[in-house]
């Protein structure tokens, strides 16, 4: 018998033109992009599910306000882990805080709290922020006591706010609450948030103010208005903002490496000079020069005391304690305490409750209150407070 030749594995190649053709009309696999895009998808949405279920993801709570410059996402779930522990629902006006009529109701006394992160308090479970505890505690007074009322404490605190942001907070989402305190903790910081240098743009997109000509109060929306694209809704970004856990890891990474890694910044500012409209131009011409931050300050804090009076509301100064006897600090507090009493609103110090307290560093996680300092500060405008 002849011997059996084994078929070679090696391509044929093309003899002819014909059979090139061929090869070229074979079909191609047009699904390919498909399977593609629904392999991609499918990995998407379990990285999705795996990061809601291990409870990541979720620090994304503030988008952009074309009038504030930002607010809480109504109604978004927040689970905090910077700085403490909390794990809560913003409530649908965008509260942290409980669900609140607007419409407020027949023998409720409202207390409204203006202020940024320390009154906030996202670094503590919601049952155990000052304003709560402040509302558990008035309540638990007898009936005489509280002359009648029930005690509502509405939550108003949003992370990074002004002074100036706060007094627009309250003459456009606190009024209707209709409130009959108002409470604003100050902090040391906040009368310099409160100014921009007006040889710059690089500011943080928020409203600022100064002293016009006649000697008032005048808002400066310049930086709103060279940051107005990023206020136009978007439905992709807005949709991620809101539900997506990959989006809220990747910003507060972004965050957290933008305050903490200065290589991180400078490559990263590099970067965004590179993509397209990032060179657009603009004539700076500030309304105003640099004066002194505190005379702004005190001006909002005069008409943040009329837009109560306005609202049948009194208005109470709260600051936040000087724990690091900080000498500039203590110039802006003595300040606050004789504008207060010329003024006619009531004011507190929080400094020497925490000095006298057993141990004052176990009142503050880091920057903001713990537990213990939320009740502190909640007791101590408690024994201030009389109905």
């Amino acid at each position: 018998m002849p011997a059996t030749v084994k078929e070679s594995k090696t391509p044929t190649i093309p003899q002819n033109r014909e059979e090139l053709e061929s090869i070229r009309k074979k079909p191609v696999r047009w699904f390919a992009p498909l399977e593609f895009a629904l392999t991609l998808a499918i990995g998407i949405l379990a990285l999705e599910a795996y990061c809601n279920f291990a409870g990541v993801g979720n620090e994304e709570f503030l988008e952009p306000d074309s009038e504030l410059g930002v607010r809480h996402i109504a109604g978004k779930k927040v689970v905090w882990r910077l700085e403490g522990y909390s794990d809560e629902h913003l409530s649908s006006q965008g509260l942290r805080d409980r669900e609140h009529a607007i419409q407020k109701p027949a023998g409720v006394y409202r207390i409204a709290l203006l202020g940024d992160s320390a009154t906030e308090g996202m670094q503590v479970a919601l049952g155990k922020t000052y304003g709560s505890v402040l509302e558990k505690m008035l309540n638990d007074r007898t009936p005489e006591e509280r002359n009648g009322k029930t005690i509502e404490v509405l939550n108003f605190g949003c992370s990074s706010y002004s002074n100036g942001q706060e007094m627009l907070q309250l003459e456009k989402q606190v009024k209707p609450f209709q409130p009959d305190l108002v409470i604003l903790m100050y902090n040391r910081g906040d009368y310099i948030e409160n100014i921009r240098d007006p040889n710059t743009l690089k500011a943080e997109p928020r409203p600022y103010f100064y002293i016009g000509a006649d000697g008032k109060l005048t808002q400066d929306n310049t930086i709103l208005e060279f940051n107005k694209d990023s206020f136009r809704p978007n439905p992709t970004i807005d949709f991620l903002r809101r539900n997506s856990r990959i989006y809220g890891i990747l910003t507060h990474m972004n965050l957290t490496l933008s305050l903490n890694e200065m290589l991180y910044s400078k490559v990263r500012g590099s970067l965004t000079k590179l993509l397209p409209g990032s060179k657009k131009q603009w004539n700076v011409q500030a309304p105003y020069t640099h004066k002194n931050p505190w005379t702004i300050s005190e001006q909002i804090f005069e008409r943040v005391n009329a837009d109560c009076k306005d609202m049948n509301a009194n208005l109470m100064l709260v600051c936040f304690p000087n724990i690091v006897n900080d000498k500039v600090y203590g110039v802006q507090i003595e300040a606050l305490q004789k504008q207060a009493k010329s003024a006619g609103f009531t004011y507190l110090d929080l400094s020497e409750d925490y000095f006298k307290a057993k141990d004052p560093k176990a009142m503050f996680l880091k920057y903001h209150f713990s537990n213990a300092g939320h009740e502190l500060a909640a007791k101590r405008i408690s024994d201030v407070l009389k109905f």
